[in-house]
């Protein structure tokens, strides 16, 4: 990879966590609050009979309890790390990306400067920001799943796919807001059919991957987070948050067994 390449490379990642921390620090809003006092609003919920309304791509982007904003601590080691592995520590991405190197981190340099932009169009912008997120996404993918070439053999990175990870639950969340605000979808039925969708693009990416679980690790972990915060406010999206889970599980018992 060439000294420009490698410039952006380290320019995008730190425009890209310090965007993501400055978002995550603004004020959050009231739906955010509310889904991770779950417990709190339980007895609220029963006296007003009325689902509770959730900022579900808020849950991950503006996380409020420590499961949610481990995850994106996590994500930003991992990005981290990958620069530390590229350009630092000795192993075979560091022979590597000189010849192809280029291949995984054109890809990651896109999603990370996409992924800085659109949380703050997402509030006027949705569809845009949706667009943008998506188009993140299958950046992140594209670097995780492409690998580098190291004598004879593929390397896939499990650090570059949990990061796909975390975009792919962001992602989706804001699909099922966008789902529920601008089609009038209920929220369950929404957050049903983006987790579904989910469930079988993970999947794939991870028979994809191989033996690197990185990737559905990351699901894992929010979609855990996701269940223990709904799981008082909405059964709906709490159950449909562990099915999930268990398809994604057994992805990877397929591809480690």
């Amino acid at each position: 990879m060439s000294r420009v390449g490698t410039l952006l490379l380290v320019l995008a990642a730190l425009v890209f966590m310090a965007s993501t921390v400055f978002h995550a620090m603004t004020p959050a809003q009231e739906g955010v609050t509310l889904a991770e006092r779950g417990i709190a609003l339980a007895g609220l919920q029963r006296l007003t009979e009325q689902p509770q309304q959730m900022d579900l791509p808020g849950l991950f982007l503006q996380p409020g309890g420590p499961g949610m904003a481990g995850l994106m601590v996590v994500t930003m080691v991992a990005l981290v790390y990958h620069l530390a592995r590229c350009f630092v520590l000795p192993g075979p991405w560091r022979q590597a990306r000189r010849n192809d190197g280029g291949a995984v981190q054109g890809p990651l340099i896109l999603g990370l400067v996409l992924g800085a932009i659109w949380p703050w169009l997402l509030p006027g912008q949705p569809v845009v920001a949706l667009v943008l997120a998506a188009a993140m996404l299958t950046a992140f993918l594209a670097a995780a799943m492409r690998g580098v070439r190291s004598e004879d053999e593929v390397l896939h990175s499990s650090t570059l796919g949990f990061i796909a990870g975390w975009g792919m639950l962001i992602s989706f969340a804001v699909l099922a807001g966008l789902l529920r605000d601008e089609l009038g979808i209920p929220q369950e039925i929404a957050a049903v059919i983006t987790m579904l969708i989910g469930s079988v693009a993970a999947v794939s990416v991870q028979l994809r991957l191989g033996r690197r679980t990185g990737f559905s690790l990351a699901l894992l972990w929010g979609l855990i987070c996701l269940a223990g915060a709904t799981v008082t406010t909405d059964a709906v999206i709490a159950t449909m948050a562990v099915i999930s889970i268990a398809i994604i599980a057994v992805a990877m018992v397929r591809v480690l067994t």
